[in-house]
Parts: structure tokens; sequence; C-alpha cells
């Protein structure tokens, strides 16, 4: 008879678990606010070890700024400098990457490799301005956006090609660029674990 009862208790909590599953995957299931439900990665095992709370998780891309302007890539001269069709030389936002050329410091070149092979030259791009428009130098400041939606700025810094430089009054997506560099850091991607 015991046994039967603790059948009986197993089944309906395995029952449970899965109704509560699939409501929450098919949206049936509304949770309090401030409940979390972890994402089930469709590709992950069942008895995957949880991601580690210390390496912190990488920011998602914002969405493009209604007003963001339109422009089209002439030349990328290196990781965070480059030139536009309309004759603007843009020094990219919130973001550092190593020297090229005579001053040439470990992973500039391959920085400014990965630039190239995001903004191809006659690649069309959105561009968001912050607060200062222009640097002392008379390039144009910008945060770029692709046609799919994917943040240059914070693409390069996520993947490890640049580090998070945050200059006031510019402090647009301040937040965002250094939380993917403090992902970048715990998870030793490109300069963070090459140099």
């Amino acid at each position: 008879m015991k046994t039967g009862r603790a059948l009986l208790a197993v089944l309906l909590v395995v029952a449970l678990a899965a109704l509560l599953f699939l409501g929450n995957e098919r949206g049936w299931l509304q949770l309090p606010t401030g409940v979390a439900v972890p994402p089930v990665s469709e590709g992950a095992p069942p008895d995957a070890a949880p991601a580690d709370p210390a390496v912190p998780a990488d920011p998602v891309d914002p969405a493009v700024p209604a007003g963001a302007g339109e422009a089209w890539i002439e030349y990328v001269h290196d990781g965070d400098t480059l030139f536009l069709t309309d004759g603007r030389k843009v020094r990219l936002l919130g973001i550092d990457t190593p020297e090229v050329g005579d001053h040439a410091e470990c992973y500039g070149d391959v920085a400014r490799e990965r630039l190239r092979a995001l903004l191809p030259e006659g690649t069309h791009v959105r561009t968001v301005a912050d607060v200062q428009a222009l640097d002392q130098y008379g390039r144009s400041l910008l945060f770029l956006f692709t046609d799919d939606g994917a943040l240059v700025n914070l693409g390069l810094i996520r993947d490890g090609y640049a580090e998070a430089v945050v200059l006031e009054p510019n402090v647009l997506w301040a937040a965002e660029v250094e939380a993917a560099e403090d992902a970048a850091q715990a998870a030793s991607r490109g300069i963070w674990g090459a140099c």
C-alpha cells in the first residue's frame, strides 16, 4: 500500500512538472512579475550544467533608433576608424581597438580585419550619434548598425576585438558596452586572451 502511494505521488509530481514546463513553453502559464524562468536551450542536453553565475552574460543589441541616419562604407582604416562614402571620417563610439601601423599593438591587425569583414566597402549602415557629434580631430563620432540590426560597436567589444571606452558626454549605451567588456574579459575572448 505504501509503495502504491509513493508511486502515485511521484507520478503526480512528474505530471505537474510536465504541465508547468509545457505551460511555460506554450505561453499558457502566466508567472507573477519578478519570477524568472530560465530559458530552455534546444541543443543543450537535459543534464547540462547551468551557466556560471560568475561569468557575466553578453548584453543584447539595442534596437535601431527610429531617427537613425543612413550611410555606406567606403574604407575601414583600423578597428575603430573608417570612412563613409559621403566623405565623413568616423571614429566608432564607446570602443577602442589596438593600434596598427608604425605603433602596432597586439591584436590591432586582427581587429582591423574583423571590422573589414563586418563592414566591407559598399556596406549599408544605420548611424547614430550621441551628444557630441565630432571629436577634436573632426571625426564623426558614431554608433553603426548593420541592416540586420547588429550594433557593430557592441559586437566588437563582445567578441574581444575592442575594449569599452565611455567618455562623457557621450554615454549612450554605456551600460551595454561596459557589460560586453566584462563578459569578454571573463571569457578571455580576443584581446583578453591573446594579449
